[in-house]
C-alpha cells in the first residue's frame, strides 16, 4: 500500500523538525584557572545566550565590534555580523566577585552548530568576598594578571586600551598629542602613531600600520623597534592585500596594531 500524502507531507514535517533542533546546541561548559579562550559558535543574526557562574559587572570589546551584546544579571544575548571573518572576534566578560572571561565569537560549522545555549561553569569560585570587597584595588597584594608596571602588564593594558575600549590605565598618561603622526610610509606599509602611554618606568606606543599594496605582506618587528624598546607586539603579523570592496574594508585584515615598550624617556 501506497503512503497517502498527507502522510509523506507529515513525515517530511518531522525530518525537518529533527535538522532544525540538530543545527543547534546547548553546552555545559566546566573551566579553570589556566582557561583560554572560550570558543562560541553563532549564526548571523541569531541569539545565542551564555550563562556566566556569577552576576556580570562589565568587560571589554573593541571599539568598532561586529558582535552585539545584550547583558542582564548573569546571562549574555550575542549575536554575530554577517561580516565577521573565520577567525571570529574576542571580548572579555568581568564578573562582580573578580573572575574574568575571554570569549571568542566563531562562524557556525557543520562541524560547530550553531550554539543556542552555553552555560559556564567555573572551579576557581569566587575571586573576592567578605570585606575583600571593600579593598581598593591598588591596595591589592597578589593580581591574576601581571601589572602594567611590568612589560607584559603593559603590553595587555594596551590591547585592552586599543581594541576594547578601556579608559584608563593605572599608572599611565594616555597622550593623543601625536595621534596621525606618520613614522612609516615606504610605499607599501603606512605606520602612524595611535596613542602614547607614558609612565614613570616604561613608555607603551599603540602605532596604526595598513597594507598599501595589492598583495599579502608579512610585518618585521624589528621595523618598529625605538631607542630602549624593551618588547614589540601585533594584534596581527600579516596584513591582507589592500581593500577592493566593502566586505574587505570593514573587515580590516589590511590593517594591524603595533604594541611597542620602551624605557620612560628621561
Amino acid at each position: 500500500m501506497k503512503p497517502s500524502k498527507r502522510l509523506i507531507i507529515s513525515r517530511c514535517l518531522i525530518a525537518l523538525m529533527l535538522l532544525s533542533a540538530n543545527s543547534a546546541t546547548a553546552r555545559d561548559l566546566e573551566v579553570g584557572s589556566n582557561q583560554g579562550e572560550i570558543d562560541i559558535f553563532v549564526n548571523p543574526g541569531e541569539p545565542t545566550q551564555l550563562e556566566f557562574p556569577g552576576e556580570i559587572a562589565g568587560g571589554y570589546k573593541r571599539k568598532n565590534s561586529l558582535v552585539s551584546i545584550d547583558k542582564q544579571n548573569k546571562d549574555l544575548i550575542v549575536f554575530g555580523s554577517q561580516n565577521m571573518g573565520a577567525t571570529g572576534e574576542s571580548f572579555i566578560v568581568r564578573l562582580v566577585d573578580g573572575r574574568s572571561y575571554s570569549i571568542r565569537i566563531k562562524r557556525a560549522t557543520d562541524t560547530n552548530p550553531r550554539d543556542e545555549f552555553v552555560s559556564i561553569f567555573d572551579k576557581r569560585g569566587s575571586i573576592i568576598s567578605g570585606d575583600e570587597e571593600e579593598t581598593p584595588a591598588h591596595e591589592e597584594k597578589s593580581y591574576q594578571y601581571a601589572p602594567a608596571t611590568q612589560v607584559s602588564g603593559l603590553m595587555r593594558e594596551m590591547v585592552l586600551a586599543a581594541e576594547f575600549g578601556k579608559q584608563a590605565l593605572p599608572g599611565y598618561t594616555r597622550s593623543d598629542k601625536y595621534k596621525g603622526q606618520v613614522i612609516l610610509n615606504d610605499g607599501t606599509i603606512l605606520a602612524t602613531i595611535d596613542s602614547i602611554f607614558i609612565g614613570p618606568n616604561l613608555w607603551g606606543y599603540v602605532v596604526e600600520a595598513t597594507n598599501l599594496i595589492d598583495q599579502t605582506q608579512r610585518l618585521n618587528p624589528a621595523t618598529f623597534r625605538l631607542d630602549g624598546t624593551r618588547a614589540v607586539s601585533s594584534s596581527n603579523w600579516e596584513l591582507a592585500p589592500r581593500p577592493f570592496n566593502i566586505e574587505q574594508q570593514i573587515s580590516g585584515k589590511h590593517n594591524a596594531k603595533i604594541y611597542i615598550v620602551t624605557k620612560a624617556r628621561r
